[in-house]
């Protein structure tokens, strides 16, 4: 038996996998590659989508279905299809538009068939415009009439602190989360990093014992909590560090391979 054979390794992507460059280290890399060479199964947990997933196939290798849209949607990479996916409600896309008419500070993007429109250009969205991803600078009306996967609210942490409760106040009682400091995301109802997680164990037949799990921010600490082995890194929200129990060098600290190295023989 291999030594990690029957271990189920899932990390957050941004400031937790990746570095404050946005690059898998070669630490990491090369971590990942020995923990799957020795039969763990090893994936994402994100925000992202499809493609932003696939861009970092150079730098890193997935043996797992990804927990997408912050688990929204559980994607099959080998079989490029999605295992499961949940659609926001179709009354709460009006709280987008309100949001649109009535904040104009505030940065919108939406999710659909994995492509990104921008409702309301802002500082974030020009982020797109050094990438390859399909993305529209508009939100067509035929848009209106498909499924969204996500929708994100964007500002700099001030703002979105300020905006936040007025938003579940006033625009959409339905599920929200910060992704960091300067997106909020809008998912479905029922969906969440931890339920996604907890259907993926189910799918592959793992145990919630041998589940690891690291994260940085308040959308990981449902993840963090569904899983049997749960770390923090040590730029993480100091919630997600209250949640997680225990703490892990930073993301520029590599510290998808010092759990690795150091924590998964238990």
């Amino acid at each position: 038996m291999k030594k990690f054979e029957g271990k189920l390794l899932v990390s957050d992507m941004d400031a937790t996998l990746l570095n404050s460059d946005h690059k898998v280290s070669e630490r990491n890399r090369e971590a990942i590659e020995y923990f799957i060479s020795e039969g763990g199964r090893f994936t994402v947990a994100t925000g992202r989508m499809v493609p932003a997933v696939r861009a970092y196939f150079s730098q890193m290798r997935i043996n797992a279905p990804a927990l997408l849209h912050n688990g929204a949607k559980i994607y099959d990479f080998e079989k490029d299809v999605p295992l499961f996916e949940k659609f926001i409600e179709e009354p709460r896309k009006n709280a987008i538009r309100r949001v649109h008419d009535e904040l104009p500070e505030i940065g919108l993007e939406v999710y659909s068939e994995e492509k990104v429109y921008i409702y309301r250009e802002c500082s974030e969205t020009e982020r797109f415009k050094t990438r390859s991803y399909d993305v529209t600078y508009s939100l067509p009306e035929k848009v209106w009439h498909k499924p969204w996967i996500k929708a994100l609210l964007i500002g700099e942490r001030e703002l979105l602190d300020k905006y936040e409760p007025v938003y579940r106040r006033e625009y959409d009682n339905g599920y929200c989360v910060r992704s960091g400091s300067m997106y909020l995301d809008v998912v479905a109802n029922g969906v969440s990093k931890g339920k996604a997680l907890t259907k993926l164990t189910e799918l592959l037949g793992i145990e919630r014992g041998n589940v690891f799990a690291v994260g940085d921010n308040m959308n990981d600490i449902d993840m963090l909590l569904a899983a049997g082995n749960a770390f923090a890194v040590e730029n993480a929200e100091p919630a997600v560090k209250a949640a997680a129990g225990r703490t892990v060098p930073s993301c520029d600290e590599s510290a998808v391979a010092y759990i690795i190295e150091k924590c998964m023989d238990v």
